[in-house]
Protein backbone atom coordinates (compact mmCIF):
# COMPACT_ATOMS: atom_id res chain seq x y z
CA UNK A 1 0.00 0.00 0.00
CA UNK A 2 1.42 3.35 -0.98
CA UNK A 3 2.06 6.24 1.32
CA UNK A 4 -0.88 8.31 2.38
CA UNK A 5 -1.64 11.39 0.39
CA UNK A 6 -0.41 14.65 1.80
CA UNK A 7 -2.94 16.29 4.05
CA UNK A 8 -4.88 13.10 4.69
CA UNK A 9 -3.66 12.89 8.32
CA UNK A 10 -5.18 14.71 11.30
CA UNK A 11 -5.00 18.49 11.05
CA UNK A 12 -3.51 20.71 13.79
CA UNK A 13 -6.01 22.14 16.21
CA UNK A 14 -6.90 25.74 15.55
CA UNK A 15 -5.93 28.23 18.26
CA UNK A 16 -8.69 28.57 20.81
CA UNK A 17 -10.64 31.79 20.67
CA UNK A 18 -9.81 34.24 23.46
CA UNK A 19 -12.58 34.37 26.01
CA UNK A 20 -13.62 37.89 27.12
CA UNK A 21 -15.35 36.56 30.23
CA UNK A 22 -12.22 34.65 31.27
CA UNK A 23 -10.08 37.74 30.72
CA UNK A 24 -12.38 39.84 32.90
CA UNK A 25 -12.33 37.12 35.56
CA UNK A 26 -8.52 37.35 35.65
CA UNK A 27 -8.73 41.11 36.09
CA UNK A 28 -11.08 40.62 39.01
CA UNK A 29 -8.97 37.85 40.56
CA UNK A 30 -5.84 40.03 40.51
CA UNK A 31 -7.36 42.35 43.09
CA UNK A 32 -4.86 44.96 44.32
CA UNK A 33 -1.79 42.87 43.50
CA UNK A 34 -0.01 45.27 41.14
CA UNK A 35 2.10 42.63 39.42
CA UNK A 36 -0.81 40.24 38.92
CA UNK A 37 -3.06 43.07 37.75
CA UNK A 38 -0.48 44.26 35.22
CA UNK A 39 -0.18 40.72 33.84
CA UNK A 40 -3.96 40.33 33.66
CA UNK A 41 -4.27 43.65 31.83
CA UNK A 42 -1.66 42.54 29.31
CA UNK A 43 -3.53 39.28 28.76
CA UNK A 44 -6.82 41.15 28.36
CA UNK A 45 -5.52 43.78 25.93
CA UNK A 46 -7.55 42.19 23.12
CA UNK A 47 -10.65 43.56 24.85
CA UNK A 48 -9.77 46.98 23.43
CA UNK A 49 -11.32 45.73 20.20
CA UNK A 50 -14.44 44.48 21.99
CA UNK A 51 -16.93 47.31 22.46
CA UNK A 52 -19.17 47.14 25.47
CA UNK A 53 -18.91 46.07 29.10
CA UNK A 54 -15.75 43.97 28.70
CA UNK A 55 -13.75 46.89 27.33
CA UNK A 56 -15.02 49.15 30.10
CA UNK A 57 -13.81 46.68 32.71
CA UNK A 58 -10.38 46.59 31.08
CA UNK A 59 -10.22 50.37 31.18
CA UNK A 60 -11.32 50.36 34.82
CA UNK A 61 -8.55 47.86 35.62
CA UNK A 62 -5.98 50.12 33.96
CA UNK A 63 -7.22 53.07 35.98
CA UNK A 64 -6.99 50.98 39.15
CA UNK A 65 -3.42 49.97 38.34
CA UNK A 66 -2.47 53.62 37.85
CA UNK A 67 -3.96 54.41 41.27
CA UNK A 68 -2.06 51.55 42.90
CA UNK A 69 1.21 52.59 41.28
CA UNK A 70 0.73 56.19 42.38
CA UNK A 71 -0.03 55.10 45.95
CA UNK A 72 3.09 52.92 46.00
CA UNK A 73 5.19 55.82 44.72
CA UNK A 74 3.82 58.09 47.45
CA UNK A 75 4.59 55.48 50.10
CA UNK A 76 8.14 55.13 48.81
CA UNK A 77 8.57 58.88 48.86
CA UNK A 78 7.17 59.18 52.39
CA UNK A 79 9.67 56.63 53.68
CA UNK A 80 12.64 58.07 51.81
CA UNK A 81 15.39 59.19 54.14
CA UNK A 82 16.04 62.94 54.19
CA UNK A 83 19.64 62.17 55.17
CA UNK A 84 20.64 60.36 51.96
CA UNK A 85 23.44 61.87 49.91
CA UNK A 86 25.39 61.06 46.76
CA UNK A 87 28.67 60.01 48.40
CA UNK A 88 29.67 58.47 51.72
CA UNK A 89 32.90 58.07 53.63
CA UNK A 90 33.87 55.17 55.88
CA UNK A 91 35.48 57.79 58.13
CA UNK A 92 32.04 58.28 59.71
CA UNK A 93 31.86 54.66 60.83
CA UNK A 94 33.40 54.99 64.30
CA UNK A 95 31.21 57.95 65.20
CA UNK A 96 27.94 56.50 63.92
CA UNK A 97 28.36 53.09 65.53
CA UNK A 98 28.00 54.77 68.90
CA UNK A 99 24.55 56.06 68.00
CA UNK A 100 22.56 53.52 65.99
CA UNK A 101 21.46 51.44 68.99
CA UNK A 102 20.30 54.60 70.78
CA UNK A 103 17.90 55.63 68.03
CA UNK A 104 14.19 55.50 68.85
CA UNK A 105 13.43 52.26 67.00
CA UNK A 106 9.90 51.01 66.58
CA UNK A 107 9.08 47.68 68.19
CA UNK A 108 7.45 44.74 66.40
CA UNK A 109 5.45 42.25 68.48
CA UNK A 110 6.24 38.54 68.40
CA UNK A 111 4.43 35.54 69.93
CA UNK A 112 4.60 35.25 73.69
CA UNK A 113 4.90 38.98 74.27
CA UNK A 114 8.40 39.23 72.77
CA UNK A 115 9.35 42.23 70.65
CA UNK A 116 11.97 42.88 67.99
CA UNK A 117 13.12 45.93 66.10
CA UNK A 118 12.71 46.64 62.37
CA UNK A 119 15.01 44.87 59.90
CA UNK A 120 17.13 47.99 59.37
CA UNK A 121 18.34 47.81 62.97
CA UNK A 122 19.62 44.26 62.48
CA UNK A 123 21.21 45.17 59.17
CA UNK A 124 23.15 47.95 60.92
CA UNK A 125 24.09 45.62 63.76
CA UNK A 126 25.30 42.99 61.31
CA UNK A 127 27.42 45.47 59.35
CA UNK A 128 28.90 46.79 62.60
CA UNK A 129 29.84 43.29 63.73
CA UNK A 130 31.20 42.26 60.32
CA UNK A 131 33.29 45.43 60.14
CA UNK A 132 34.77 44.98 63.61
CA UNK A 133 34.86 41.21 64.15
CA UNK A 134 34.63 39.61 60.72
CA UNK A 135 32.56 36.50 60.05
CA UNK A 136 30.14 35.24 62.68
CA UNK A 137 31.52 32.09 64.32
CA UNK A 138 29.07 31.91 67.23
CA UNK A 139 26.24 29.42 67.64
CA UNK A 140 22.74 30.53 66.78
CA UNK A 141 20.83 31.33 69.98
CA UNK A 142 17.65 29.43 70.72
CA UNK A 143 16.03 30.35 74.03
CA UNK A 144 15.66 33.71 75.75
CA UNK A 145 16.66 34.06 79.40
CA UNK A 146 13.03 34.51 80.41
CA UNK A 147 11.81 31.55 78.38
CA UNK A 148 10.50 31.30 74.85
CA UNK A 149 12.38 31.72 71.62
CA UNK A 150 15.13 34.32 71.61
CA UNK A 151 13.74 36.36 68.71
CA UNK A 152 16.10 39.26 69.36
CA UNK A 153 19.23 37.14 69.55
CA UNK A 154 18.26 35.09 66.52
CA UNK A 155 17.53 38.21 64.45
CA UNK A 156 20.97 39.60 65.27
CA UNK A 157 22.67 36.27 64.57
CA UNK A 158 20.86 35.73 61.26
CA UNK A 159 21.65 39.22 59.99
CA UNK A 160 25.34 38.93 60.87
CA UNK A 161 25.69 35.42 59.44
CA UNK A 162 24.16 36.60 56.17
CA UNK A 163 27.25 38.80 55.68
CA UNK A 164 29.71 35.91 55.83
CA UNK A 165 32.64 36.63 53.53
CA UNK A 166 31.98 40.37 53.31
CA UNK A 167 35.15 42.44 53.48
CA UNK A 168 35.23 44.46 56.74
CA UNK A 169 36.22 47.63 54.88
CA UNK A 170 33.17 47.28 52.64
CA UNK A 171 31.01 46.60 55.69
CA UNK A 172 32.17 49.89 57.23
CA UNK A 173 31.14 51.88 54.19
CA UNK A 174 27.85 50.01 53.85
CA UNK A 175 27.09 50.76 57.50
CA UNK A 176 27.58 54.49 56.95
CA UNK A 177 25.43 54.41 53.82
CA UNK A 178 22.61 52.51 55.52
CA UNK A 179 22.68 54.79 58.58
CA UNK A 180 21.99 57.70 56.25
CA UNK A 181 19.50 55.97 53.97
CA UNK A 182 17.17 53.71 55.95
CA UNK A 183 13.56 54.93 55.95
CA UNK A 184 12.31 57.00 58.89
CA UNK A 185 9.28 54.70 59.26
CA UNK A 186 11.57 52.34 61.19
CA UNK A 187 11.76 54.92 63.98
CA UNK A 188 9.18 56.43 66.30
CA UNK A 189 11.08 59.69 65.91
CA UNK A 190 13.96 60.29 63.51
CA UNK A 191 16.76 61.98 65.47
CA UNK A 192 19.58 61.20 63.06
CA UNK A 193 19.93 64.83 62.01
CA UNK A 194 21.44 65.74 65.38
CA UNK A 195 23.97 62.92 65.04
CA UNK A 196 24.87 63.59 61.43
CA UNK A 197 25.37 67.32 61.90
CA UNK A 198 27.47 67.19 65.06
CA UNK A 199 31.13 68.09 64.36
CA UNK A 200 33.60 65.25 64.08
CA UNK A 201 36.47 65.16 66.58
CA UNK A 202 38.95 65.74 63.77
CA UNK A 203 37.10 68.93 62.84
CA UNK A 204 36.79 70.25 66.39
CA UNK A 205 40.21 71.99 66.62
CA UNK A 206 39.64 73.75 63.32
CA UNK A 207 36.17 74.83 64.39
CA UNK A 208 37.50 76.11 67.72
CA UNK A 209 40.26 78.05 65.99
CA UNK A 210 37.79 79.60 63.59
CA UNK A 211 35.57 80.61 66.48
CA UNK A 212 38.45 82.32 68.28
CA UNK A 213 39.30 84.58 65.39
Amino acid sequence: MGPSAAGSGPTAAAPSKRDPDAAVALLHAAGDDREALAEAIAEASFLDATPGDHRQKLRAARARLRQLNAAAARADSADRSPHAKSEYSADEFERLTGHYEKLNWRMVSKPGGATVKPDDFYRLYALHMQATQGDNTTERPMWAERGGLDFEGRARWDAWSALRGTDPAKARLRFVKLFHEFGPAALYKDTRAAVLTEPRLADAPAAAAAGGQ
